[in-house]
């Protein structure tokens, strides 16, 4: 299976997959204690972040996604849609097709 972004899609499933939570409680450090600071938790302030290869057309829609800020749908594998905003964390050439190019990404909900 592959992942839309936008227009773009992956030429497989993603690889390192993590999900990092929009959890908005801290605690904080008074004399005597500690006090907890709690906003609760935002679903759509997740951050996604997969490895995925692109072939050079979809890489460049990626990049271009990422240069100018763009919020596009996400598809991911298991069919679920959301809005976010691409964030290129580094690629790398990929040795026997070095036109392709193999990405970790964040995806920022929105």
């Amino acid at each position: 299976m592959s992942v839309k972004i936008g227009e773009a899609v992956s030429m497989g499933e993603p690889e390192n997959e993590r999900i990092t939570p929009d959890d908005r409680q801290q605690t904080l450090e008074v004399i005597g204690g500690v006090v907890v600071q709690d906003y609760g938790r935002v679903e759509i302030g997740d951050k996604t972040a997969w490895t995925l290869t692109f072939a050079p057309d979809d890489w460049v829609k990626i990049k271009s996604y990422w240069t100018s800020r763009t919020i596009v749908n996400v598809q991911a594998e298991n069919g679920e849609i959301f809005p976010a905003r691409v964030v290129v964390k580094s690629w790398q050439r990929m040795s026997r097709f070095p036109d392709h190019i193999k990405a970790d990404l964040e995806l920022w909900r929105l």
